[in-house]
């Protein structure tokens, strides 16, 4: 045998002992880990808002075809009128003239309008169209107008307008009479200003009327827009009214209705109002813009009863404190039953759980948000609460995961169908999670590892 030594077998690694982080160590990674799954939940939301400028061009879209958001304008008595221009001290040729009108506002002014609100899609996305029909009556008193010195009134060319946003539906349907004799309309001279189209009703007046004479006026539109519709009350006192088969409006303008009913079915509101302006106004050339832009509609907003969009927005800025309260939940699992759940198993309960505005955005849009909800739920729900069966290996405290999830999500869905009391709320929720959670880590050795 050979003398020469064998060198000594070289030893054995030994296994690296694992890393212990401690409970605070612990609690810092998943509260890391909680904000990186804000940025998905971030990228969730531009999803939705997305989605719901589609829903809004849509709407623009089926509004350029039926109709815009309707504006009526009621009878106004114009008086066109002439006066000499400035001419130079050695001009020569024909006279020429600066034309301007004067305006007669009502006394009195009454509108009934009726609306036939219906849903159009487009896809997925949907808009509030309808059609209304519009009633008109006026009391017009002709007072003696005192033109300005060298201006002259043009009573034979004296006539009536009426309008609307967009007059392409309502044209046809226009009409008119005073004092019973039935008016012709045509276009008016500026027949779109400052948004409103609109009609010409010719008097074929003789010469200057009667001082204090009195036209009875009555007429109506029938036209088509989408989503709101308004009156303008030019008149001392105009007394208006709205009704449709739609259970959600919202009344809008300067003013609210003095009357309003809203049912299940429908509502009706009516107004009273009048402007505080001179009945007799003098207007320039662009007399048409003066007089349209002289008052502010009131009218109704026809909203839809759950907005899918801004109900799902509204969800998705909740979803750090779900995070939150099921990572917490997690948490609690760890220190008070003495389950061991990994990071990674944190990730993958979080991720869950980040999914759900967007299932609630997918599933709205085809079938409305209460459904969508529901549906959402009951998925996050069973995945969430299976997936923790499968961590902890029990099933107690499984059900019990899924308790308080599922109650967390019915509390959000009764938070967001409050409209005035959901800080109030979400606060009073917010602080008894806080003193469940002290009561039940309140032996807790937080310095212990």
């Amino acid at each position: 045998m050979s003398d020469i030594p064998h060198p000594s077998p070289i030893p054995a690694a030994q296994p690296r002992p694992p890393l212990k982080l401690g409970r605070a160590g612990k609690l810092a990674l998943v509260g890391g880990l909680l904000l990186v799954l804000l940025l998905p939940h971030l990228m969730i939301e531009g999803v939705i808002e997305e989605r719901e400028s589609y829903q809004d061009q849509v709407r623009e879209g089926i509004a350029r075809s039926w109709g815009p958001a309707q504006s009526v304008l009621g009878p106004v008595l114009v008086v066109p009128t002439r006066a000499p221009a400035p001419r130079a001290v050695n001009e020569t040729g024909p006279m020429r003239w600066d034309r301007g009108a004067v305006a007669v506002l009502p006394t009195r002014l009454g509108a009934e309008a009726r609306l036939a609100p219906e849903r159009r899609r487009r896809g997925l996305f949907e808009a509030v169209v309808y059609e209304a029909e519009v009633a008109l009556t006026a009391t017009i008193a002709v007072p003696a107008i005192t033109a300005e010195p060298e201006t002259e009134l043009l009573w034979r060319e004296a006539f009536l307008v009426t309008g609307a946003s967009d007059l392409r539906s309502a044209a046809a349907g226009a009409r008119l009479s005073a004092d019973g004799r039935d008016l012709s309309a045509r276009d008016a001279p500026d027949a779109n200003c400052f948004g409103a189209e609109l009609v010409r009703w010719d008097l074929g007046l003789d010469g200057p009327p009667e001082p204090g004479r009195t036209l009875t006026l009555a007429g109506g539109l029938s036209m088509r827009g989408t989503g709101s519709f308004g009156l303008l009350p030019l008149a001392r006192r105009a007394e208006l009214s709205v009704a449709a088969p739609w259970p959600t409006p919202s009344f809008t303008g300067a003013g609210l209705p003095v009357r309003s009913d809203v049912t299940e079915t429908g509502f009706s509101a009516n107004w009273q109002e009048g402007t505080g302006q001179p009945l007799v106004r003098s207007l320039g050339s662009s007399w048409c813009q003066a007089l349209t832009a002289s008052g502010t509609s009131v009218g109704v907003d026809l909203l839809e009863a759950v907005p899918t969009y801004r109900m799902v927005t509204r969800a998705s800025k909740y979803a750090a404190m779900f995070l939150a309260l099921a990572f917490l939940t997690y948490v609690l699992f760890e220190l008070v039953a003495g389950v061991r759940i990994h990071l990674v198993q944190y990730g993958l309960l979080g991720l869950s759980v980040v999914l759900f505005p967007l299932l609630l955005l997918a599933f709205g849009e085809p079938l409305g948000f209460a459904a969508a909800y529901a549906i959402s739920t009951a998925a996050v729900v069973a995945q969430a609460s299976a997936y923790t069966a499968a961590v902890t290996r029990r099933a107690a405290l499984a059900g019990l995961f899924a308790g308080i999830l599922g109650g967390l999500f019915g509390f959000l869905y009764v938070v967001l169908s409050l409209e005035a009391y959901a800080l109030l709320a979400g606060t009073v929720a917010l602080f008894a999670a806080l003193s469940v959670v002290m009561a039940v880590t309140r032996r807790v050795d937080w310095a212990g590892e």
